[in-house]
């Protein structure tokens, strides 16, 4: 025979206690986000502008120079990528004066953008 159990009225369960750094979850509770969205303010729009602006004129800057440092000679064509990493370094010094401090990522993104505006500048100005 089964038991029965017996419900005390007027009594409300109390919620467990957990010990800190435990959670009890159910199936149907979503675990909360601890991190919320970095909301990103006025002046961190204008140093990621900085960040991607900059680096396309001085590489346009450095398609113009590198076709004016090689001329019609095709033998100085390396010479020219000398000077497109010369305006990548530059962008290590122009940045901080805009208040923009790169790190390690961002340097790809800025020699990714400087060689690309290089070579598209300078492929154009060849072929003029």
């Amino acid at each position: 025979m089964a038991k029965k159990s017996k419900k005390k009225k007027g009594k409300k369960s109390e919620p467990k206690r957990l010990e800190p750094g435990k959670s009890e979850l159910r199936k149907s509770e979503k675990p909360e986000k601890v991190e919320e969205k970095k909301e990103i303010s006025e002046p961190d729009y204008f140093k990621e502008i900085i960040k991607t602006f900059l680096p396309l004129i001085f590489g346009v800057v450095a398609g113009i120079v590198s076709f004016i440092v090689t001329g019609n000679i095709r033998t100085r064509d390396p010479l020219s990528i000398v000077v497109l990493v010369l305006f990548v370094y530059i962008n290590k010094f122009i940045m901080p004066r805009f208040g923009v401090e790169l790190q390690g990522k961002d340097w790809a993104g800025v020699g990714f953008l400087t060689l690309t505006t290089w070579y598209i500048s300078w492929t154009l100005l060849l072929n003029l």
